[in-house]
């Protein structure tokens, strides 16, 4: 997490406002889905999920509000401009992904978004696919070959009178190009060659970057003849005979993937094999392999007002965009992942945070997905010796530390150049423990062995090495180091103190386990018994030893204890303390990576954890495509409402599988999932009107578990599907269950089994229409008739303007942007005929210029004298030609400045 990082409260805005987030799933009390051949929910995964899609039912123009396609290892961001418009980005193409790949824009002549009475796109979820219809007369869709860096757009355009199809594929101006992906050589980067011949054409950079990073964007047109042609040094395009039907393909092939790192063969290559395969193969396979990934796991999570159901879209729209782009050799960056439309223009990007990168991540073991966990884990695990090297050489010490600011290399320059992060020693506990638990989730007994356990040996000898010894108490203590970012150079800072009583006992598990470092066994488990207690008061654990240290960034660093360390929780000894600990935390959801309901969750705080992933939402979903104006970060909160929503639902932390620990008291919630526990046990229940029916599991490796009663003491069997024996009787608060390899079980009460519910299969209809959070402004799509009001947070500004939010003042949304810094701007590109400008005035603020389409219109002047006025129409102009538009606002004093809102005249 970036130390220098503003703490912005944000509510979240859109140009446009429509119904509650649908109608509740329907449920009854007196039916159940489980399918006991399956072992899982028996789910009509195409109509569920399609209630779940994004829909824009008009054009949208705000290339941040594009929607987002990806086939696991490139993505574009879409948007109508002069055509289709989509920045295009790979995650495998520059270090960090903190580069771009390029534009791509598709025009006709006439325009494809001309003469129609009909729109609609729609990002299917379940197909993966982006679809644009205009009337039924052309129709625009935008996929992938699966899990590859070739992506298409497919074009059905009946239309009679289409004289020209042109495809061109550019870049920006990179000659001003900043260092954020922290690459030896910048030059290469600058540098663009192009191609244009019979098989495409393409542009290249980064050809000679000494990591063999690089890519080359090239297309081809299967379908319909084409010229193509270099325009200049940044643009090619592709003159496309008119047609019918036709398919462009294009690639983000990276340097570090092909064959003698040659991208640009590679290019040619790739778009000849797609090409030969053809768009209906191609979209078949890519719908196949998406559906495969659906299938893996299932979350509803509804209730009788629709909050719930926005979060569940919210779930599955997370899940998707993260998995488009999460499947490369390198992990989806929290902030650039494989979406983005401000060409190379990014935000703390020069390396990966681990603290953030795991909120990203972390949600996909209960998913079913743990093979994109693995990518995360990857990184650290490639970087074995060169972590090992530099902790050698940096503290004298046999061992891994690693740092939280870390290259794709393994390098530490984010990390040992910043007080923030130079001495936080916690992270490679962090990335040892994902490892075991990336083994716990699969069973993997190789990589536990030549993978996961050297990582986790390692880490603890580091901590061996650097723990102290009081020999008057005998306690092992922390001299010094961080307690991650907030408090420096303090005793005992809790993230060490639960890294070792987290790591070092499954250390000791697994060595006995394999038969290995029996030497140093003893030592561990001597630190262990020995280890001082955490610092704490009489009611609430503590940051570090007191007096607390000067607080230099907002974390809730002693709420750490309950997740990730996973060293306290539901029906621990100090699951009080670590409640009030958790309350009296001092930065509730405060920046956009913050954890809060995850951690409720962990806490059984059902309430709590509802609410705050909804305080995430209002605070951060700001755009109507489901991300953030947040340049603090853009995936991390997405990634924070899985674990949050898959920790409601199921926990299996501490090897016990324990079912709804943490879900709202509303009685019209309903809840319902198949899940992924440790040990490999797909997990399905449904719970409605207050009880849970029952409780499905699946053993994938036979492994035995401890399972918590759903029921308290009530009376439950376990009866065996495949032959129906009951297994084991109880009324006990938990029990263990041994269990054979690909055997289905059921846990249900005696008194009422899961025979006496009738077999259902859950569906849904697909989505129509734009949906909103109540009581936030949070919203998914956008409606045929734009709200002509307009929130701050739609605008795009550059790095001198500062969001505020619940000012209490009567601002529009109840928040504003502002800036004191000369030159500072802002725009907002619009379509209509008309606009208003509305700000504050009061005594303390100045002068800002207008422009509208980078036209000159007017300085306004936003002070006076006496009381603050608000939602002001400071500047307006009318009887514009029906079209798009862009209004900027440049700051033109030290005083402040105001963005309230816009009110759009179509």
């Amino acid at each position: 997490m970036k130390a220098t990082r503003l703490l912005v409260f944000v509510l979240a805005a859109v140009c446009s406002m429509g119904a509650l987030a649908g109608s509740p799933a329907s449920a009854s009390p007196a039916d159940a889905a489980f399918n006991p051949a399956s072992g899982a929910l028996n789910v009509d995964y195409a109509n569920y999920l399609s209630k779940h899609d994004i829909v824009y039912n008009r054009p949208n123009t705000n290339p941040q509000h594009g929607l987002t396609v990806g086939n696991g290892r490139m993505g574009a961001m879409a948007w109508q401009a002069n055509g289709l418009s989509m920045q295009v980005s790979g995650v495998d193409t520059s270090q960090q992904t903190a580069f771009g790949a390029g534009s791509l824009n598709l025009a006709t002549t006439p325009a494809m978004d001309s003469g129609y009475s009909t729109f609609q796109q729609r990002l299917s979820l379940y197909d993966g696919t982006l679809t644009t219809k205009y009337d039924n007369n052309r129709t625009v869709t935008v996929m992938g070959s699966p899990n590859s860096e070739v992506m298409g757009v497919h074009v059905e355009d009946t239309r009679g009178g289409v004289s020209s199809i042109a495809l061109e594929l550019s870049l920006w101006d990179v000659s001003s190009l900043g260092n954020s992906g922290d690459v030896p050589n910048l030059d290469t980067w600058k540098t663009v060659s192009t191609y244009a011949d019979a098989g495409g054409a393409g542009l290249s950079r980064g050809q000679a970057d000494p990591q063999n990073f690089g890519y080359t964007l090239a297309a081809t047109v299967e379908g319909a003849p084409y010229t193509a042609q270099v325009v200049d040094g940044r643009k090619v395009r592709l003159t496309i005979t008119p047609s019918t039907s036709y398919t462009i393909w294009f690639t983000a092939s990276s340097r570090l993937n092909a064959p003698s790192h040659n991208s640009v063969t590679q290019a040619k290559n790739a778009l000849n094999s797609v090409k030969g395969t053809g768009y209906t193969n191609t979209l078949n396979s890519f719908r196949n392999w998406w559906h495969g990934f659906w299938e893996k796991s299932f979350v509803q999570y509804s209730n009788g007002s629709g909050e719930a159901d926005y979060m569940e879209n919210i779930y599955y729209l997370s899940t998707y965009m993260i998995a488009a782009g999460g499947y490369g050799n390198y992990p989806f960056h929290f902030i650039n992942g494989a979406f983005r439309a401000t060409g190379d223009a990014t935000k703390w990007s020069n390396s990966y945070w681990y603290w953030n990168q795991r909120d990203v991540y972390n949600s996909f073991l209960a998913s079913n997905h743990v093979d994109l966990l693995s990518g995360f884990n990857r990184l650290y695990s490639r970087n074995f010796d060169a972590l090992k090297a530099y902790t050698r050489t940096r503290y004298n010490v046999d061992g891994i530390w690693v740092p939280e600011t870390m290259g794709w290399d393994g390098n530490a320059r984010g990390t040992v150049n910043s007080e923030y992060t130079q001495d936080i020693w916690s992270t490679g506990a962090e990335a040892a423990y994902n490892m075991y638990l990336q083994y716990r989730y699969t069973n993997d007994t190789n990589y536990l062995r030549t993978t996961a356990y050297p990582f986790m040996r390692e880490v603890a000898k580091f901590y061996q090495a650097k723990l102290s010894l009081n020999s008057g108490t005998g306690k092992y203590y922390v001299a010094t180091s961080n307690s991650h970012e907030t408090y420096w150079d303090v005793p005992n800072a809790i993230t060490d103190l639960a890294a070792v009583r987290n790591l070092f006992p499954l250390a000791i598990q697994v060595g006995q386990q394999l038969g290995l470092d029996a030497d140093l066994r003893p030592q561990w488990q001597r630190i262990v018994d020995n280890l001082i207690a955490y610092p704490s008061d009489a009611n609430t654990y503590l940051p570090h030893t007191p007096p607390i240290a000067q607080t230099r960034n907002n974390e809730n660093v002693a709420a750490e204890l309950i997740w990730p360390y996973d060293v306290t929780g539901i029906g621990y000894p100090d699951q009080q303390k670590a409640i009030n600990t958790w309350n009296s935390r001092p930065f509730p959801y405060g920046n956009v990576w913050a954890n809060d309901a995850v951690q409720a969750a962990r806490l059984g705080l059902g309430d709590q954890t509802f609410q705050g992933m909804k305080t995430m939402l209002r605070k951060y979903q700001t755009y109507p495509n489901g991300l953030t104006d947040n340049t603090n970060g853009v995936f991390e909160y997405l990634g924070v409402h899985l674990s949050a929503m898959n920790e409601s639902l199921l926990q299996s932390y501490n090897d016990k599988i324990r079912v709804f620990p943490a879900v709202p008291a509303d009685s019209s919630f309903v809840g319902k999932f198949s899940l992924l526990a440790k040990g490999g046990f797909t997990v399905s229940s449904e719970r409605e009107a207050g009880e849970i029916k029952y409780v499905g599991l699946k053993s994938q490796y036979g492994n035995s578990t401890r399972i918590v009663n759903p029921w308290g003491g009530q009376q439950l069997r376990v009866r065996r599907v495949s032959d129906n024996a009951t297994v084991l009787t109880t009324s006990d608060a938990e029990f263990t269950l041994n269990t054979t390899a690909n055997a289905v079980y059921v846990v249900e009460r005696t008194a009422k089994p899961l025979t006496s519910y009738s077999s259902t299969r859950l569906t849904g209809t697909a989505n129509q229409d734009v949906k909103s959070l109540r009581d936030t402004n949070s919203t998914l799509g956008l409606s045929r008739s734009p709200n002509p009001m307009v929130n701050d947070t739609a605008a795009t500004y550059d790095s001198n303007w500062y969001s505020t939010s619940a000012r209490g003042y009567g601002d529009y949304n109840d928040d504003t942007h502002h800036s004191n810094t000369v030159g500072a701007t802002a725009q907002y590109t619009f379509t209509g005929t008309g606009i208003q400008y509305l700000s504050e005035r009061n005594g303390d603020m100045g002068t800002v210029d207008v422009y509208l389409d980078n036209a000159f219109q007017a300085t306004v002047d936003l002070r006076i004298s006496g009381a603050r006025q608000v939602q002001q129409v400071v500047w307006e102009k009318s009887g514009l030609t029906r079209g798009t538009h862009t209004i900027k606002i440049v700051n033109r004093s030290t005083s402040v400045g105001i963005i309230d809102a816009f009110r759009i005249t179509p």
